[in-house]
């Protein structure tokens, strides 16, 4: 979509700020600040934001709102306020109960004749993951950076505190909502 196009259906759909501070909190859960940076440091809740109004078709996209506006009122049910408020013990709990659910529903048979829906902890721990792994933060700062390797070594001495590398062309493969 070209960029004139892509800014007036954001101006017409914008996120709410609600939606928005949620993605945020999640992502920051899944990959939380240490001394490399987070999910937001490095820019994950805006690159999922693109990908669900971007890259989603309309049934993944209405996949994935449904099942963040499900996690969110599961977690104020929960604990009696927004995820957002939670502490970090509590969001760790809920997101982790919710990725071992959504894992277990993965693992169960395909429906007839269609394919199941990912349920959102998967897509937002896939979308998390994706995104800050191609960020400049997570490819060259929380990874060691080597766009060309020069040589295979197979027993390469890793010693405590060294970084992995990070071969970029690997992480740009296909995202699939599926």
């Amino acid at each position: 979509m070209a960029p004139a196009a892509r800014a007036a259906v954001a101006a017409a759909d914008p996120w709410p700020a609600a939606t928005r501070a949620l993605i945020a909190e999640v992502a920051e859960t899944i990959i939380p600040a240490t001394d490399t940076g987070g999910a937001k440091a490095a820019g994950v809740p805006a690159f999922v934001e693109m990908m669900i109004s971007d890259w989603f078709d309309p049934a993944e996209r209405a996949n994935f709102m449904d099942g963040m506006a499900a996690f969110a009122e599961g977690a104020a049910a929960r604990y009696g306020r927004p995820f957002a408020g939670l502490d970090d013990a509590q969001k760790n709990g809920w997101f982790g109960e919710q990725l071992a659910a959504a894992e277990a529903a993965m693992a169960a048979p395909a429906p007839a004749g269609g394919r199941a829906r990912t349920p959102f902890a998967a897509l937002m721990k896939r979308l998390t993951v994706y995104g800050y792994y191609t960020s400049e933060l997570g490819a060259s700062v929380e990874l060691r950076l080597d766009m060309v390797p020069n040589e295979y070594v197979p027993d390469a001495p890793f010693k405590p505190g060294d970084r992995a590398d990070s071969f970029i062309l690997y992480s740009l493969s296909p995202f699939s909502a599926y």
